[in-house]
């Protein structure tokens, strides 16, 4: 098999097993369609250039997520001055959102968690997003660098700040 071929496969392969959570990924790490599209190729072409330099010392899955954390890291940086951005203090203090009552409560919370994940400052976010991807504390901190006990502390307080702004929009005014 051809270098080209092996890469073009894995690439492949990669698609197959976690193309639905690289999907989910760029939306997490952008609102805007337009801007997502764009994040969605960057992120397809950076994955299938890496695959060649892959070499299994890490699962696919964790390598897949390796990719799209840069990608979304860069891209998020890029556009932080097009966006606000909040620290995990300034969160808790966001004004109630209505969103549209058409939806289902489950799709409501959903809206409204992912509208606060989309204010976190860039690292929050990207923690909270692999996170929702179901992914644990020692695989998150492998694709970011960060310790496993830092990733856990940081996802611990994410999810009570969430928690507790999901609360307050629920409770009746």
């Amino acid at each position: 098999m051809t270098p080209d071929s092996s890469q073009d496969t894995r690439y492949r392969q990669a698609l197959a097993a976690h193309g639905a959570e690289l999907a989910r990924c760029c939306h997490g790490y952008e609102r805007d369609p337009v801007l997502r599209q764009e994040l969605q190729q960057e992120l397809h072409l950076a994955l299938w250039q890496s695959l060649a330099a892959f070499r299994g010392d890490c699962s696919l899955r964790t390598w897949v997520y390796r990719v799209a954390h840069n990608v979304g890291a860069r891209h998020v940086q890029h556009h932080a001055g097009k966006a606000q951005m909040l620290a995990l203090e300034e969160i808790e203090h966001l004004p109630d959102e209505r969103l549209d009552p058409g939806h289902t409560e489950r799709r409501l919370d959903l809206q409204r968690v992912l509208a606060l994940v989309h204010r976190l400052a860039p690292l929050d976010r990207e923690l909270m997003l692999l996170y929702l991807e179901e992914l644990d504390a020692a695989s998150i901190a492998d694709i970011t660098g960060l310790s496993t006990r830092n990733v856990a502390t940081k996802i611990h307080r994410i999810k009570a700040l969430l928690a507790s702004q999901l609360s307050a929009t629920r409770s009746p005014r």
